[in-house]
């Protein structure tokens, strides 16, 4: 069957959702294709307040029934995109279905990564993507004695921390030297380490993952170390990879995510990427690189709207990031790896503290707990002005 449509959006996460709020202003023909089986839903809840049950009802960003009074816009749930004719504009959905288009977004962000082991699929072992997922986990919780987190990036210690707050005393294995490796520097991950231990939180570090045993049901992770960690739910949280399949089957260009230029148009014209599946060039720390966060899926979700609605605008951001972790409310922005100086304001040990970075005398990144906001507004400013670390008011 052959469809027609003005604007196709291609998944229905942040920069997906963010880019039909912006495309209803057009009052064009909107179709948005989605592998998901929920209506849009706002994710960061999904490893906190959600998995806690401290938020009862589900986190859709509106109600099911708002997108069927808006008479031109049509939502296709579970539903996957194969490919795309760049050149006809059409998109061939797995079903047969065709789907003609003028202007089409993929932002189908990305999938949990696989450890690979044996055991990986036994009953218990899970994956914290999508809000069935987390509906999944919170039955689990609910009668659990002995979780097991794998992974200490942003997932794997956001529910450890939702975990021990119920009481649960989870471990996290993590193959690096520290958790939080790929986004805070080693000061701050060794005191966050600290804090999550004194909460009842056990973490093995430089622990890789040999095994996951059990006869039908988990009941134990093996470490190529030899440890042996009982388990009766595992939580496999680590990374994603981009979900570039529709662009290397249709002929655009891919690189660590979709490749896009400074108007997050792709290597085929009229056709735009947004969110963690966009290798985007971020003007303000001179590389290319695909950004993981929510603010930026919801820039670029905008952004890319309004380019198909005719706007000529470049990508121009400084991404920032946020968590909340027992009583911890973390901000971050630009670079906090890619460091050679740093200056401390607060006191560590009161978790409330700034850690200002630097390289060659330049500001480039932050690290926040329970900072005053608007003091990290300014040092955004100073940071899109490339100004001196001199200059950081005292």
């Amino acid at each position: 069957m052959e469809q027609k449509t003005d604007y196709l959006i291609i998944g229905s996460g942040i920069a997906g959702y963010y880019a039909l709020t912006e495309l209803l202003k057009s009052n064009a023909n909107i179709t948005m294709i989605t592998a998901d089986h929920d209506y849009p839903y706002n994710r960061p809840p999904l490893s906190k307040e959600y998995l806690r049950g401290e938020k009862k009802e589900k986190p859709y960003f509106k109600p099911p029934e708002y997108y069927f009074s808006l008479k031109n816009v049509k939502i296709m749930l579970n539903t996957k995109v194969e490919s795309i004719n760049i050149n006809k504009k059409e998109a061939m959905l797995l079903n047969g279905d065709i789907i003609e288009f003028n202007k089409a977004l993929i932002a189908t962000g990305g999938s949990p990564r696989r450890l690979g082991v044996s055991g990986e699929n036994l009953r218990g072992v899970y994956y914290l993507r999508s809000l069935r997922d987390a509906d999944s986990i919170k039955e689990a919780m609910s009668v659990s004695k002995n979780p097991v987190i794998i992974g200490g990036g942003f997932i794997g210690i956001e529910a450890a921390a939702s975990m021990a707050t119920l009481g649960l005393k989870p471990t996290i294995i993590e193959v690096m030297p520290r958790i939080w490796t790929t986004f805070i520097g080693e000061e701050v991950s060794r005191h966050l380490q600290t804090y999550f231990e004194s909460k009842g939180v056990k973490i093995l570090t430089n622990e890789k993952v040999k095994e996951i045993v059990g006869d039908d049901k988990v009941n134990a992770v093996i470490t190529e170390g030899g440890k042996r960690i009982d388990a009766d739910l595992v939580i496999v949280a680590v990374g994603i990879k981009p979900n570039v399949e529709i662009a290397l089957n249709s002929g655009i260009d891919v690189n660590n995510g979709i490749i896009a230029n400074e108007y997050l148009m792709t290597s085929a014209k009229d056709i735009y990427t947004a969110g963690d599946v966009a290798n985007i060039y971020d003007p303000n720390l001179n590389k290319r690189r695909r950004i993981e966060h929510w603010n930026n899926a919801w820039y670029c979700g905008k952004l890319a709207a309004r380019n198909m609605m005719g706007s000529n605008e470049k990508y121009n951001f400084l991404s920032t990031v946020w968590s909340d972790i027992f009583d911890i409310h973390i901000e971050a922005g630009g670079e906090t790896i890619d460091y050679d100086n740093y200056v401390l304001k607060g006191n560590m040990s009161t978790n409330k503290f700034l850690i200002v970075y630097s390289k060659k005398g330049i500001i480039n990144g932050y690290v926040a707990f329970n900072w005053d906001i608007k003091e990290l507004d300014k040092l955004n400013d100073m940071i899109v002005k490339k100004m001196s670390i001199s200059e950081l008011p005292k």
